[in-house]
């Protein structure tokens, strides 16, 4: 699913050029995008194959593709936006491969009118890659912090090249720790 327009208060458009995902904390117990992309799961939809209704609520299938065709969706766009890059996925999933998150990161370098804001999970290999990667000034990089069992997200975060790092507070669950600022 591309948008023109988005309805989340903290940005304007989104891009999601990979779609699907799998739950790796507790703060996936309430994702949004596994419960839209079972929604829109049928046959010859855009997210079949990639998420399920089950007795115990919409789920991931563990199916995770790049679209290829989107890739360069942001490109066409004219007016400059602030773009959420995989609202419906984590770009740094382990099933997407290295080369693909670079095909993302070139189109974002190239799209330099734009501001791309990509958040993730998995810290650990935003950390793994992060020298594999253009890090240009219009890529804000954020990770999401749901409570203290995942507070080193941050930590790989502060270590990456990013110009503009970002949390995600939510779904909050628990208590943070005092977090320092360098």
């Amino acid at each position: 699913m591309a948008s023109q327009s988005s309805k989340i208060e903290w940005t304007e458009s989104t891009w999601n050029p990979v779609r699907g995902c799998t739950r790796v904390s507790e703060g996936c117990r309430f994702c949004y995008a596994e419960r839209i992309a079972a929604r829109f799961s049928g046959k010859g939809m855009a997210y079949e194959g990639l998420a399920e209704n089950t007795k115990a609520g919409p789920r991931w299938t563990q199916q995770v593709r790049l679209i290829p065709e989107l890739l360069d969706q942001p490109l066409k766009w004219k007016k400059s936006r602030r773009i959420f890059v995989n609202s419906m996925s984590d770009l740094f999933h382990e099933k997407v491969k290295l080369s693909e998150i670079q095909k993302v990161f070139s189109v974002m370098e190239k799209a330099n009118s734009h501001q791309f804001q990509v958040l993730t999970k998995r810290a650990d290999r935003l950390l793994e890659y992060n020298s594999k990667l253009p890090w240009p000034t219009n890529i804000w990089m954020g990770v999401s912090v749901e409570d203290e069992r995942v507070t080193d997200r941050i930590d790989a975060l502060r270590q990456t090249d990013a110009h503009i790092k970002f949390l995600s507070l939510e779904p909050l669950l628990g208590a943070l720790p005092d977090l320092k600022t360098e």
